[in-house]
C-alpha cells in the first residue's frame, strides 16, 4: 500500500509540474507576442493600402495601386512606380520596430519636429479610414527619427532607414525597366515585325508553345532567355516626357509591336521600337515606348535582337521526342536493303537482318544521333504540297529509320535530298508531323559509318 501511495503522489506531482509549466509557458507565450505586436510601427495589413502620398515641401508624390501587382505614380508625373523600390518601402513599413515609445500624451509636439511637420506619408487603405505618418526630426544622435500617426497621440522613434527613403526624388520610383514587369507573370507575347508577320507564344504552365505562324512546341531554353531580357531590360535613357510627333522616332510607324499577357488579371503590356539612333555612340540604341504611356526612351540593340530571330529559333529543335529506353528495335532502310537492329535483356544491341552482327555502342549511337537526337536547323514547309515533297526527295526517301517497342511503332523518321550551302543540309520529315524540316545533322556521313561497320563496305 505504502509504494501504491507513493506512486501515486509521484504521478499527481508531476501532472502539476506539467499543468504549472505548461500555463506559465502559454502565458509567457502570449506576454511575448503581445509585446512583439505592440513594438510593430504598423498595425494593419499593408496589402490594404490602395493609394498613398509622399508630402514634402518641395512637392508630393502620390501612388495608387492599379490591378494586379502594378503600383502607378500619378504625380508629379504619370509614370509606373519601380517594383523593387515600393516592395523595400513596404517590407520596412511593415518590418519597421518602435525603437522607443514616448509619454502617451505629449502637448508639445515641436520639440520633436511633429507641430508642423514638413513631411508625411498620408495613406488611403480599402477598408478602413485612411491615416498619416508624420515624420519629424531626427534624434540627437542622427540614427533615429520622431514619428507620429494622425489616429495615435504618442510620439515613436523609428529607424531614419524608412524615414530618408520617404524623402527621395521622385525619379528613383519610376520604373528603370521597360515594361515593368515580372518575368514569372507572363503568360504569352506575340511579336508583330514588319511586313505584318506575327510570332505568337503560349504558356501551357509547363511549356512555351507557338501559336503562330506554325502551330508548334516551343524551345523553352530560348524562350526563357527571351522573357527574362524583356523582363529585365532597362531604360537606357530618357528621350522625351511626350512628344507631339512621333514620327521623329519611328514610332508612329513602329518596325516592331511587341503585346506581353500577364497573370492575375494584370493589363496587357504593349512596346513599341521605333528607329535605331544614329548618332555616333549611340548607334546600339532604339527609340521606344510603350503604347499606352507618353514617355519616350532607349533600349539597347540587344533586347530588340532578341525579337527579331528567324521563326525558327522561337521552336523546339528536337522534333522527335521519344524515351530512348523504350526502344528495344529499329530498322534502317536504306536502298534496297532493310536492316533490323534488336536490343537484348542485357540492353545490347545487334543486327539480326540481313545478317547477325553485334554492334559497338558507338555504331546504335549513330542511329540514335540520326533520330532521336537530329536537331531542326530550319523549317521548310508547314504543311507541304505534293511539289514540297517531291522538291525534298520523301516523295523517294534516301533512308527510313523507324522505332518500336514491342512490336509497336513509336516513330520513324524519313530522309529526303540533301543539298550544300555552306554545309550539308538534309529534308526530312517524322510519322508524328507533316512538316517537313532541313537539319543540318551529318546524316549520309553518320549512316555510311553504321553500314560500313555492318557490312564492312
Amino acid at each position: 500500500m505504502k509504494i501504491l501511495r507513493s506512486l501515486i503522489t509521484l504521478i499527481v506531482v508531476i501532472a502539476i509540474g506539467i499543468l504549472v509549466y505548461f500555463y506559465v509557458y502559454k502565458t509567457e507565450q502570449v506576454r511575448k507576442e503581445r509585446e512583439a505586436k505592440e513594438r510593430l510601427l504598423v498595425r494593419f495589413d499593408i496589402d490594404n493600402i490602395n493609394s498613398f502620398t509622399f508630402s514634402r515641401p518641395d512637392s508630393s508624390i502620390v501612388f495608387e495601386r492599379g490591378i494586379g501587382r502594378i503600383w502607378n505614380i500619378t504625380k508629379p508625373v504619370e509614370a509606373e512606380a519601380e517594383k523593387e523600390e515600393l516592395y523595400t518601402l513596404f517590407r520596412l513599413l511593415n518590418n519597421s520596430r518602435i525603437l522607443y515609445n514616448l509619454d502617451e500624451e505629449l502637448e508639445n509636439m515641436e520639440m520633436y519636429g511633429l507641430a508642423n511637420p514638413e513631411y508625411y506619408m498620408c495613406m488611403k487603405f480599402d477598408v478602413g479610414d485612411p491615416d498619416t505618418l508624420f515624420i519629424g526630426n531626427n534624434t540627437p544622435d542622427g540614427n533615429m527619427a520622431y514619428v507620429h500617426f494622425a489616429s495615435e497621440n504618442r510620439v515613436l522613434i523609428v529607424s531614419r532607414e524608412l524615414t530618408e527613403r520617404m524623402k527621395w526624388p521622385v525619379n528613383i520610383f519610376r520604373s528603370r525597366t521597360a515594361l515593368n514587369i515580372v518575368k514569372e507573370d507572363i503568360t504569352a507575347f506575340e511579336i508583330i515585325r514588319e511586313n505584318d508577320e506575327i510570332i505568337a507564344m503560349v504558356n501551357t504552365g509547363v511549356n512555351w508553345i507557338m501559336q503562330s505562324p506554325w502551330e508548334y512546341n516551343g524551345d523553352n531554353s530560348n524562350i526563357e532567355i527571351l522573357i527574362r531580357t524583356l523582363s529585365e531590360s532597362g531604360k537606357q535613357t530618357i528621350v522625351e516626357e511626350k512628344a507631339d510627333d512621333l514620327s521623329r522616332y519611328g514610332l508612329d510607324n513602329p518596325s516592331i509591336v511587341l503585346n506581353v499577357s500577364l497573370r492575375y488579371g494584370q493589363p496587357e503590356k504593349i512596346l513599341l521600337i521605333g528607329d535605331r539612333l544614329k548618332e555616333v555612340g549611340a548607334t546600339h540604341l532604339y527609340y521606344a515606348k510603350q503604347f499606352d504611356k507618353d514617355l519616350i526612351f532607349t533600349l539597347e540593340s540587344s533586347v530588340v535582337d532578341m525579337q527579331t530571330h528567324v521563326k525558327e529559333w522561337y521552336i523546339d529543335k528536337n522534333p522527335m521526342r521519344l524515351n530512348r529506353e523504350m526502344v528495344d528495335n529499329i530498322t534502317l532502310e536504306t536502298g534496297n536493303r532493310i536492316i533490323t537492329f534488336v536490343k537484348d535483356a542485357q540492353r545490347n544491341w545487334s543486327v539480326v537482318s540481313p545478317v547477325d552482327k553485334n554492334l559497338e555502342m558507338e555504331i546504335i549511337s549513330k542511329i540514335f544521333a540520326c533520330s532521336h537526337h537530329i536537331s531542326t536547323h530550319d523549317l521548310y514547309a508547314y504543311n507541304p504540297t505534293e511539289e514540297d515533297i517531291i522538291e525534298a526527295g520523301l516523295d523517294k526517301p534516301k533512308a527510313i529509320i523507324t522505332m518500336y517497342n514491342n512490336d509497336n511503332m513509336i516513330d520513324q523518321i524519313v530522309f529526303g535530298n540533301t543539298f550544300v550551302l555552306d554545309e550539308p543540309n538534309t529534308y526530312f520529315r517524322t510519322s508524328k508531323k507533316p512538316i517537313i524540316f532541313i537539319t543540318r545533322t551529318q546524316v549520309n556521313a553518320e549512316l555510311n559509318t553504321v553500314l560500313q561497320a555492318i557490312f564492312g563496305d
